[in-house]
């Protein structure tokens, strides 16, 4: 019987220990200690600030709400648990790490959460006195940003200095000898001794002579040495069309410049050192009998040759030629002369780029407006028949105003199509509005005017200005003008994301 008895008393024991167990386990779930964590690695974890994976809520704690912003990457989230309560506003550290209050990262994702990916960013950077020509306008990167320069006065060169996301940082001037005309022509090339303008002007004082000089600038754009530079050239004409090109170790210069001799249209052409010192005296690149050989350009290329080529018009629009020929580093020819036949005023652009052979090649980029059907063509293989390519149409009966640039993500374009608007009594230099374009290198092609209108455009500004930005954002400056209340002219900028 005793037996019997201390064998209830033992199985009476288990039970109420087990009825314990089953009490204390019952008392602790009626008390709210915050969204149990799971079992898995980043369910156990925190950050420095206390944030809990919120992971899966006890009936005694109220589940997170939904956050306020519902679009872009935030689209899903709910409050995180941060330090014993859910956030009443969310954050990041609810939206998570794509999300920005601000956006500024270029990455196909909306990451403030607005309902719009990586939106352009417009500012208006200066205004301008008159509109300068396309010709009188160029920017080049230099350290921590990049300079501009045009002409919008008698008075001298503009000189603007960017940051590296295109914000303005300061603006000078380089003062001209009062007999200079205005200037015609400026461009900034990279040497080996740094930046350095050139400038093409009527000097008065010699006899109406044109001249083609050459300013050492600091990267901040201050002229290092006189203002006026080193003369390059004299030509005996009212504005002669010239352009400039570092070779790309930057010790050469070629110099080309159109020229008018005994009634024979000829381009001429001439290498200098950064100092301005002539290593290859001017002599003859191209020569026409017809009175329109004119705008001539140049290209430094990878092996240390230059290319030029120049624009042909015959007796008639239907016989309108590009002239394309390589000279070495002595400027002497390199090869057969190329001549592409090209519809009436169609504009090139000159880049080396990736070939897909390897290595680079110089490529050519120009517009047809072609009518209805304005479009933009590219040839590669320039010395081996290469022809042309359409990359894509413009809008019909506009003009497209092209900039490219190659970037380490590819080529980028940019263009104006601009478009003949009548105005009864207005200056004819202001009837005109358009539209800005781009295409990034995957072929995709953008409308990045700021708003439905078409912008108010001066005749003068067919022109923009590319530079690849950090972030994969990219950059362009280019000029609009209006009437109302007076008229104006107004340097934009625009930081637009083509990755």
């Amino acid at each position: 019987m005793r037996a019997r008895m201390k064998s209830w008393g033992g199985l009476w024991g288990s039970l109420s220990l087990m009825v314990a167990l089953l009490v204390s386990g019952c008392g602790s779930s009626m008390s709210p200690s915050g969204p149990v964590l799971d079992a898995g690695t980043d369910a156990g974890t925190t950050d420095d600030a206390g944030v809990a994976d919120a992971g899966t809520v006890d009936s005694g704690v109220p589940e997170a709400l939904p956050c306020e912003k519902t679009q872009g990457v935030c689209a899903g989230a709910k409050r995180a648990w941060v330090d014993g309560a859910y956030e009443p506003v969310c954050t990041a550290r609810s939206y998570g790490a794509d999300y920005e209050a601000s956006e500024t990262r270029c990455d196909g994702l909306d990451n403030d959460c607005d309902g719009v990916t990586d939106p352009a960013t417009w500012a208006e950077v200066a205004p301008m006195k008159w509109a300068p020509y396309a010709r009188s306008v160029d920017s080049l990167p230099v350290e921590g940003g990049f300079l501009m320069v045009y002409v919008d006065s008698p008075e001298g060169i503009q000189v603007l200095r960017f940051d590296e996301s295109l914000k303005l940082q300061g603006t000078s001037m380089i003062p001209l000898d009062p007999g200079f005309s205005p200037v015609t022509e400026t461009q900034l090339v990279r040497t080996s001794r740094g930046p350095a303008l050139y400038f093409t002007a009527l000097h008065y004082q010699t006899g109406s002579t044109a001249e083609g000089r050459l300013v050492q600038l600091d990267e901040q754009g201050a002229p290092i040495g006189s203002p006026e530079g080193i003369v390059l050239f004299e030509q005996p004409k009212t504005q002669p069309a010239a352009r400039v090109a570092a070779s790309v170790d930057g010790q050469r210069i070629s110099v080309v410049w159109s020229a008018s001799i005994s009634g024979v249209r000829e381009v001429q052409g001439m290498l200098v050192d950064p100092s301005g010192l002539v290593l290859a005296p001017p002599r003859v690149l191209f020569q026409s009998g017809s009175p329109n050989l004119h705008s001539p350009r140049v290209m430094g290329m990878g092996d240390g040759n230059f290319l030029v080529t120049a624009y042909d018009e015959g007796e008639t629009v239907d016989d309108t030629r590009i002239r394309l020929r390589r000279h070495d580093r002595e400027l002497r020819l390199v090869g057969d002369e190329r001549r592409l036949t090209v519809a009436f005023g169609a504009i090139p652009t000159l880049l080396m780029m990736p070939a897909k052979e390897g290595g680079e090649e110089p490529v050519m980029l120009y517009r047809e407006p072609d009518g209805h059907n304005p479009r933009l063509h590219e040839v590669r293989h320039l010395f081996a028949n290469g022809t042309p390519v359409t990359l894509t149409s413009t809008a019909w009966s506009q003009s497209s105003v092209l900039g490219a640039t190659m970037t380490s993500r590819g080529l980028q374009l940019a263009w104006i199509t601009m478009g003949y608007v009548p105005v009864p009594g207005q200056d004819s230099g202001f009837i005109y509005e358009g539209r800005l374009w781009g295409m990034s290198p995957s072929g995709v092609v953008t409308d990045w005017t700021p708003g439905p209108a078409p912008m108010p455009l001066h005749r003068n500004g067919e022109w923009v200005l590319m530079h690849e930005l950090p972030g994969h954002w990219m950059g362009a400056l280019l000029m609009t003008a209006t009437t109302v209340p007076t008229e104006a002219y107004t340097l934009r900028s625009v930081r637009y994301c083509a990755p």
